[in-house]
């Protein structure tokens, strides 16, 4: 037997990174890896794995939630960490409750899986110059784009070009 490496690459980088990590070692028996793991809030940059081929323009990522594991490899108990992003507050899940916490202690957990969104500033510069040009024209002059699209302009990094086959008849 021998120590191995194993090379990934990512082919197209996901709007929803979840970053899985090996938390229970299954050998002649199993136990859990109780190490400590640090990770970034925000600026995952993922550049450095993404294969050449991918074309993705944003290669950041912001964290918000987390899934924390309690116990041993033979029994435990789930929790998770997931931030509101109408007040950038932490909020700690466990079962029926629900508390508000320090970003200290999601720095600190135990984390079991992590959840990260592509973030791209020059999206988020566009979104802003978009929503000031829907507040001042109020024009009889209408645009048809379809709501799938508009979901993917206000929640994607990168929306991709506008397509309105969702209402267009089949020959176009």
């Amino acid at each position: 037997l021998r120590n191995g490496l194993k090379y990934s690459r990512v082919l197209e980088s996901p709007e929803i990174l979840t970053v899985h990590l090996k938390r229970f070692r299954h050998e002649f028996y199993s136990s859990k890896i109780s190490t400590f793991i640090s990770f970034p809030l925000e600026g995952l940059d993922m550049a450095p794995y993404l294969n050449k081929g991918c074309n993705s323009e944003a290669t950041y990522y912001d964290l918000f939630a987390i899934i924390c594991h309690h116990g041993t490899a033979g029994g435990g108990h789930y929790t998770a960490y997931c931030l509101n992003h109408l007040n950038q507050q932490w909020y700690e899940f466990d079962d029926q409750l629900v508390t508000e916490v320090d970003v200290g202690q999601v720095l600190n957990c135990e984390a079991y899986v992590l959840f990260y969104r592509k973030s791209n500033r020059k999206m988020d510069s566009i979104r802003q110059r978009f929503a000031e040009i829907e507040r001042r024209e109020s024009s009889i002059l209408r645009f048809y784009i379809s709501k799938q699209w508009m979901s993917r302009f206000h929640t994607f990094a990168e929306p991709g070009p506008i397509t309105n086959s969702d209402f267009l008849c089949k020959h176009g």
